[in-house]
């Protein structure tokens, strides 16, 4: 079976760069699978992660990013151009390798579309990674009523981009809900790539707290700084460290100094955040919004609980609330605090929780999940 994966760019230490170039490399040491990793804006960028030498990587060279080069009106008409272009060289490639599965996981209504109107034999699976409750926020966040109907419009288009796949899947039961009027969908959650002999060692207290994640409002970071004032006046021999990289970053280093926060700080995003785990006592997660959650999978995985935000509406279909970690009050920065606190101060809780959690994530082992990608496939 040839299955295509196309995505715009893999240049980011995100997770949908890290499930696509493990998925990729699962699938094509299967003897029934050839797999391609398609981009279009790859610019001979190196990819973030590992790939096995069975994968094949094309790109397409159709650079979309350059059209904000210019200004409107001149950047309507070259992202017009452009896109014919990645049109052309899209229907091109599918005519010459014949696919019989394409995945798309770009969230653009226009790029959607591109591949929905070149494609002829192919069956179209697009993946929602980022999840509806995304795109309504960007709604309800508009600052006036000429970006609220322009946020509103950009969802239709969505909405009506998708209707034309075969199948979208979406992470969690909530999310497919919400995709259901427009289009057939199949829940199929994120995994963690399995590392059954390493494990954090909650016996010794390490007095270290991890959070990781792209440095944006979508993380909550300055919600997590806030809640870090209360939890480090009470405890100052403890430690936050923050995984990750974003346009943010300036701002949160602000809110660090303002804060007069001693035992904060903030490293880049790394691609063996695993060993980072092992060596923490548990990791929080101060997310606004969650569409499923990969660092909270992983975490666990690792055997450290995890203290997150209740936000819709990934971590709640993970985190089973008093058992393998705690959910605080979506946004609530003192609950957050208090939650984190009943954590690190009780030492038993803390390491029946790790213990609970390691057990508890296994159905999200990546030979688990990608079994449910394989059965999908063949099944179109």
């Amino acid at each position: 079976m040839k299955i295509v994966f196309l995505h715009h760019a893999n240049v980011c230490r995100g997770g949908i760069e890290r499930m696509l170039c493990t998925k990729a490399n699962f699938l094509a040491e299967q003897d029934d699978f050839e797999v391609t990793l398609l981009t279009y804006e790859q610019n001979d960028t190196p990819y973030p992660y590992p790939l096995s030498p069975k994968v094949k990587c094309v790109d397409l060279g159709v650079r979309l990013y350059s059209a904000y080069r210019y200004h409107y009106p001149m950047r309507y008409f070259v992202k017009r151009y452009l896109r014919y272009q990645l049109s052309s060289a899209l229907k091109g490639y599918l005519n010459q390798y014949k696919p019989d599965v394409v995945v798309c996981t770009d969230k653009d209504a226009n790029e959607l579309n591109v591949l929905s109107r070149v494609s002829v034999k192919e069956k179209l699976i697009v993946e929602a990674h980022t999840g509806m409750i995304d795109h309504w926020l960007s709604v309800r966040r508009a600052t006036n009523g000429f970006k609220q109907f322009i946020a509103k419009r950009e969802l239709q288009k969505l909405q009506k981009a998708v209707s034309k796949y075969d199948i979208l899947i979406a992470l969690t039961k909530e999310d497919a809900e919400c995709w259901n009027p427009f289009v057939n969908t199949v829940i199929i959650p994120n995994y963690y790539i399995t590392h059954t002999d390493k494990f954090a060692d909650l016996t010794i207290e390490k007095k270290r707290v991890i959070s990781v994640g792209r440095l944006d409002y979508q993380k909550g970071q300055d919600m997590l700084l806030q809640a870090w004032a209360k939890v480090g006046s009470k405890h100052p021999d403890w430690k936050l460290d923050i995984y990750g990289d974003g346009t943010e970053k300036m701002a949160l280093n602000e809110q660090i100094l303002n804060l007069n926060l001693k035992n904060v700080t903030i490293y880049p995003s790394t691609t063996d955040i695993y060993s980072e785990y092992q060596q923490s006592d548990f990791l929080v997660c101060s997310s606004r919004w969650e569409s499923f959650g990969l660092i909270i999978i992983e975490a666990m995985s690792c055997g450290i609980p995890v203290v997150s935000f209740d936000c819709d509406n990934g971590p709640r279909n993970i985190i089973t609330n008093g058992i393998d970690g705690l959910l605080a009050q979506n946004g609530n920065v003192e609950d957050l605090a208090v939650k984190m606190n009943e954590i690190l101060e009780n030492v038993s809780r803390r390491q029946g929780m790790g213990n609970n959690a390691r057990k508890n994530v296994e159905r999200f082992r990546d030979e688990n999940v990608i079994k449910q990608y394989q059965e999908l496939y063949q099944k179109l």
